[in-house]
Order: C-alpha cells, then sequence, then structure tokens
C-alpha cells in the first residue's frame, strides 16, 4: 500500500507569515524572510556568513579562528619542577621561571638545560625551548651584566636591574657632595671639577697659595 505526505505540514516558500519589528507587524513570504534572513554580509551591513579558509563553527553556531601561526601566551611556569600542561594548545607558549633540567613530562625538551627566561613553545606534539624567537635568535631571552651592575630575575617578566655604589675597593656610583655636604665633610660624597675649583678659590683669595698657620708647626730643633 503506497503512502503519502501532506506537504501542507510543512512550511512552503509561498506561505504568508506575519512579521512584527518593534511595534510594527509586517506581512511577507518565507522565501522573502528567508532571502532578508540570509543576506551575505558586507563591509557595511551585518548578514550571513559561510566559514571560510581556517574558520570552522560548533553546533551551538559559535565561530571558531584558527590562526596559523599564532601565538598565546600561557604566564610563567617552572619546567624543572612543573609538569608539561596536560591542555597545551598548539602555539602555547610558557615563559620559565626558573632554570635547571626539564622533566620528563616535556616532551622534546626532556633533561635539557633550561635558562630562566627561556620561552617554551608547544607545537602540538612536543615542546622547543626558545623556538619562537627564530632562527636568527632574535629578541632579548635574559639580562646579563657584571659589576657594578646586578640583575633581580625575581619577575622573570620584569628584571630589575641594580647597580652598587662605589667604594675605596670597587667601582660603582657616587653622588656630588653639595656646599653643605663639603663644610661638613659628608662620606661617600664627591665634587666635580668646577666644585673643586670654587672650593680652592675660597682657600686661595689672594693668588696660588695655601695659608699656612705657624703656629701649628713644631718647634725647631
Amino acid at each position: 500500500m503506497a503512502t503519502t505526505t501532506d506537504t501542507r505540514a510543512l512550511p512552503q516558500p509561498s506561505d504568508l507569515l506575519l512579521v512584527q519589528r518593534g511595534g510594527t507587524p509586517y506581512k511577507a513570504t518565507a522565501d522573502a524572510v528567508k532571502a532578508y534572513m540570509l543576506t551575505p554580509a558586507t563591509a557595511a551591513a551585518i548578514g550571513a556568513i559561510k566559514p571560510g579558509t581556517n574558520l570552522s563553527v560548533d553546533a551551538d553556531g559559535t565561530l571558531h579562528a584558527a590562526i596559523s601561526g599564532a601565538l598565546t601566551y600561557r604566564g610563567p611556569i617552572d619546567p624543572t619542577s612543573a609538569e608539561a600542561p596536560a591542555t597545551a594548545a598548539v602555539g602555547d607558549v610558557h615563559l620559565a621561571s626558573a632554570g635547571g633540567t626539564a622533566l620528563a613530562s616535556w616532551i622534546g625538551i626532556t633533561g635539557q638545560p633550561i635558562a630562566q627566561g627561556d620561552l617554551l613553545l608547544f607545537d602540538g606534539s612536543s615542546w622547543s625551548a626558545n623556538a619562537a624567537l627564530g632562527p636568527d635568535g632574535a629578541g632579548v631571552v635574559a639580562v646579563r651584566v657584571s659589576a657594578p651592575l646586578s640583575v633581580d630575575e625575581s619577575d622573570p617578566a620584569q628584571p630589575m636591574l641594580a647597580v652598587a655604589a662605589a667604594t675605596t675597593a670597587a667601582t660603582g656610583v657616587v653622588q656630588l657632595a653639595d656646599l653643605e655636604a663639603l663644610e661638613a665633610g659628608t662620606p661617600e660624597r664627591v665634587v666635580d671639577a668646577a666644585q673643586l675649583q670654587a672650593a680652592m678659590a675660597v682657600l686661595q683669595p689672594a693668588g696660588d697659595y695655601m695659608p699656612l698657620d705657624l703656629s701649628t708647626l713644631p718647634a725647631l730643633p
């Protein structure tokens, strides 16, 4: 026995629909509404889109973009004591917060020496150190200094440079002495040529000689 389908129960292109925008009702056929709803998007108007290269759409309509070569910074991590992130995605980058030997879970750099400040890049299957810098190694990986400079890398993302004060035994920075410091003989202050010339002018107001107080000399034999 043959069966038939009652197409009258299904929406038809010629069906007349009542559409309301705000408080105003409009009549339109199903075809007209469909055409309006699926008008392609343009630079000037909202409309429908079709996913293209590197785009995907979930069942609920969520659109995703997979940008080839894009990197996502995931923050600092210590590869010498913390396991590699199990949920790492292609392009994830971590900053090594400590130096040492990478744990076994860091596939690709297992057992390798890692320096504090190294960039750890995941390509989808393995990790590499500083690969994000390119083949020519461009970019600052670590700040290295020599005395009297020092660097505090407790926060690898924001290293703090410092310079030691000068001593009689070591090079460093100094502070110029002002008039009060000169008169008081304040330690750890220095004078420049102009200050020295001014001081000498005060001590030698009449010319190129040094005043001498004879009363301070020992008696002659």
